[in-house]
């Protein structure tokens, strides 16, 4: 959200500026305006200061999300956490594993009832897409709660396209 607002400050000022460049005097008069406004009152002009100044700092103090995103299975002797990428290798390996499986993505989302597995694939040109699709979901499901715990919610494919098989010609 704040992303978006520092965004349209950024387009306003630029649109401004483009403005008294091309020689439209009102920006121009509302700034030296706004300037000896600030210069007639000192009291207020120290608190829109501040605020501005508290605003820059929070948003450059403020913790940032960590870019690690990992999921969380229980064990006996305590907790252990899967990285994404370690389980988007796993989901490309168990798909690519299927015949006709050509290439392999997927994103992940951690919902209340467990993991949420967005499978995108690609597949051969001639490949039985209900077949292979149905493989995939109980592939992925099973060898993501056999190797890592995690629970999975639901599994979804999505074939972003078919690749032509390329015949070898031998001379």
């Amino acid at each position: 959200m704040l992303a978006y607002i520092l965004g349209f400050l950024l387009i306003l000022g630029a649109l401004w500026i483009l403005a008294i460049a091309t020689g439209w005097g009102l920006p121009y008069f509302l700034i030296a305006q706004g300037l000896n406004w600030l210069r007639a009152n000192p009291w207020e002009s120290l608190v829109v200061a501040g605020a501005l100044l508290l605003l820059g700092l929070l948003l450059f103090i403020r913790p940032r999300a960590s870019a690690d995103h990992s999921f969380r299975t229980s064990s006996k002797g305590g907790e252990v956490r899967i990285s994404q990428d370690a389980l988007q290798e796993i989901i490309a390996r168990s798909a690519k594993s299927l015949p006709g499986v050509l290439q392999v993505r997927s994103t992940l989302k951690q919902r209340e009832t467990g993991l949420e597995i967005i499978v995108l694939c690609q597949f051969e040109q001639g490949v039985l897409i209900s077949q292979i699709s149905e493989e995939i979901l109980t592939k992925v499901k099973e060898d993501i709660e056999l190797y890592t715990g995690i629970i999975v919610a639901e599994v979804k494919v999505l074939v972003r396209r078919l690749e032509k098989v390329r015949s070898v010609r031998v001379r």
